[in-house]
């Protein structure tokens, strides 16, 4: 669902995936843009990938890109503060800042996995960074989709029996909404975020 979100973005400009190295499985393969993509990740083995340590107050006067993505780490980081001070230090003036955290999703370590997020708390954060013109969405939701993400794993092994288990799950969500509007709401899979500095 984060590949949905990235792909309706024109990217313009430089672009930083913080916390993250160029892999097949990165959201950043599906990003429309004819700009490189730059990585920034403390454990990377690439001598191109700026090596940042997210949780500590770096000195970053020297890095900015007018685009900064953080997909999937503000859940990794124990000192979410710093992490979100150190990407609105790269991102230049009017920058585009956009990110993905989880909200109802397994623990997943890499190396650790300390927090989940809500809309309200992402937009408190993000303010006390600095932040501007804030933006949350909900990625996926719903009652049924939040027992699918539960199951899934044990069904991960049947590939056609986790589709149609996934496509049901829709379903039900999809006749549940159109009696209340809010489940997706208050049973998120997880938030995609953009903000402005």
């Amino acid at each position: 669902m984060q590949i949905l979100e990235i792909k309706k973005i024109k990217f313009n400009g430089s672009i930083l995936d913080l916390g993250s190295k160029k892999s097949g499985s990165n959201v950043t393969n599906f990003i429309n843009s004819n700009e490189n993509i730059n990585y920034a990740d403390k454990y990377s083995n690439n001598a191109n990938d700026l090596k940042i340590d997210l949780e500590k107050n770096e000195d970053l006067n020297d890095i900015e890109y007018e685009n900064v993505l953080l997909m999937n780490v503000l859940e990794h980081v124990f000192n979410f503060k710093n992490c979100l001070n150190n990407s609105y230090k790269i991102l230049s003036k009017n920058g585009n800042f956009y990110g993905s955290t989880p909200f109802f999703f397994r623990i997943h370590e890499s190396p650790n996995d300390y927090f989940r997020y809500t809309e309200q708390s992402l937009i408190v954060i993000l303010n006390e960074a600095g932040f501007k013109n804030i933006s949350i969405k909900v990625i996926g939701g719903g009652i049924f989709l939040c027992f699918y993400n539960s199951i899934s794993t044990i069904f991960n092994i049947i590939p056609l029996l986790n589709n149609l288990l996934l496509i049901f799950c829709q379903i039900l969500d999809f006749i549940i909404s159109l009696f209340s509007k809010n489940f997706k709401k208050i049973y998120p899979l997880g938030y995609f975020f953009f903000a402005e500095k």
